[in-house]
């Protein structure tokens, strides 16, 4: 089998069906199934159909397609492949911090083999990516209407669950939900929106620095708007020019009492003081200043 049939979700069969309904029959695969057509254009099954067991989908199945009798008269048969697949999408969500990157991890498989043959869903992850996209920017605008926020519980709670794609015979389902870190992504929303944010402790490194900007007062949360928004220096330096009070840190009480103290003795005290303090400072090892108080 070559690398582009091992791509193609199902293929038609080369030998006479009733070898194949032999061969199945004989070695009971469980990652296809076969699909036959007889003359009148009907279709019949053997093999599985259904979900993977972990998917926690008990949703039944339409009994379309009997089982194909070994005497019958058949014109093709189709191997259908029906192990479950593993894709990502990228996604990016507005938050509050700006777009947040996401991998999407999602798992697809074949529910319905006649079906998928009927619709000729060669290329299943195809249709299970446009249909996704589409998913998400219905749930992307139902949340905004209702003013939630979109994040990962979201998208797992509505498509968590396996998601039925009927007349392809297929379905997926949205298992995790990863930080990335770059690449193309379907950006989701609109930029800027105050959304609720989904707490992952990755983040744990941004929350601390927010921690410390906000420690640190006004000067450093000017710093970092203007940092974030570097358009507005000018609304920056108004906002510093008219809260000076707000950027210079406060002296304590024991300095202004020591200022008022000095500043009401007499000019023989404040030299003596100063020869002293001069002392003192020098005896520490600082750099002595070169005139008196």
């Amino acid at each position: 089998m070559s690398e582009e049939e091992n791509e193609l979700l199902f293929h038609r069969l080369d030998r006479p069906p009733w070898r194949e309904i032999l061969g199945h029959r004989w070695s009971a695969p469980k990652d296809w199934s076969l699909v036959l057509r007889d003359e009148a254009g009907d279709y019949f099954l053997l093999g599985r159909r259904g979900d993977p067991d972990d998917t926690g989908a008990h949703l039944p199945l339409p009994d379309e397609a009997g089982a194909p009798r070994l005497g019958a008269s058949y014109t093709d048969a189709f191997r259908v492949d029906m192990t479950e697949h593993v894709d990502t999408r990228a996604v990016g969500l507005p938050t509050v911090y700006g777009t947040e990157s996401v991998d999407l991890w999602i798992s697809w498989w074949v529910h319905d083999p006649v079906r998928a043959v009927r619709a000729k869903s060669l290329h299943g992850r195809h249709v299970v990516r446009t249909r996704l996209a589409s998913a998400l920017r219905h749930l992307a605008d139902s949340q905004e209407a209702t003013g939630d926020g979109l994040g990962a519980p979201e998208i797992m709670q509505h498509l968590g669950p396996p998601q039925r794609l009927e007349e392809y015979g297929l379905s997926y389902r949205v298992f995790d939900v990863r930080l990335r870190e770059s690449g193309e992504e379907l950006l989701l929303g609109q930029e800027g929106e105050g959304v609720r944010y989904s707490w992952t402790t990755s983040r744990r490194g941004e929350y601390e620095f927010c921690l410390q900007a906000l420690h640190a007062g006004p000067a450093s949360l000017a710093a970092l708007w203007l940092l974030r928004h570097p358009g507005e220096v000018r609304q920056v330096l108004d906002w510093a020019v008219g809260h000076p009070d707000l950027l210079t840190p406060p002296r304590s009480d024991w300095q202004e009492e020591l200022a008022g103290l000095l500043g009401g003795l007499p000019e023989q005290e404040r030299q003596e003081l100063s020869l002293l303090l001069r002392d003192r400072i020098g005896a520490l090892g600082r750099r002595v200043p070169g005139e008196f108080i």
